[in-house]
């Protein structure tokens, strides 16, 4: 299974977040991620309040790792927390969730030093799933 990157407001945190292990803070406090630790990266990963189970939901990947979105896949435009993302289709196995989404979120500043990647992605398999989605990605702070 792909995985897919993530979000951020401003470069030092998303920096410390990514060295740290940590998912971004969510503006919802009853919201919690799922997350998955490796040797170079961090994966955080919300399901759909309204489809839990189903493998829907929206995902964070902070890491070194690139990621190159399909720029024939362009959808539409939207937000992940603060920092304005182009989303693009994303394929899944069998068009098993076909309103899927991926984007990469660019850090703030000319070139930033840093080799952290923020890729994010949306599991969604209706259009109202990634309503919900795109929902949740706008609720991404990082203090």
């Amino acid at each position: 299974m792909k995985w897919m990157a993530a979000a951020a407001l401003m470069l030092a945190p998303v920096m410390a977040l990514a060295q740290s292990g940590s998912c971004p803070e969510l503006k919802n406090p009853e919201l919690k991620w799922s997350q998955r630790q490796g040797a170079n990266y961090t994966i955080c990963y919300l399901e759909l309040p309204s489809s839990l189970g189903s493998g829907s939901g929206f995902g964070v990947y902070l890491g070194s790792r690139t990621f190159k979105p399909d720029k024939k896949a362009r959808a539409e435009k939207g937000s992940v927390g603060s920092q304005q993302v182009q989303w693009f289709k994303k394929q899944t196995v069998n068009n098993a969730r076909p309103y899927s989404r991926e984007a990469l979120v660019n850090l703030p500043g000319a070139k930033p030093k840093s080799k952290v990647r923020i890729y994010t992605w949306i599991d969604a398999a209706t259009a109202e799933q990634l309503d919900e989605a795109f929902g949740l990605a706008r609720q991404v702070a990082v203090q």
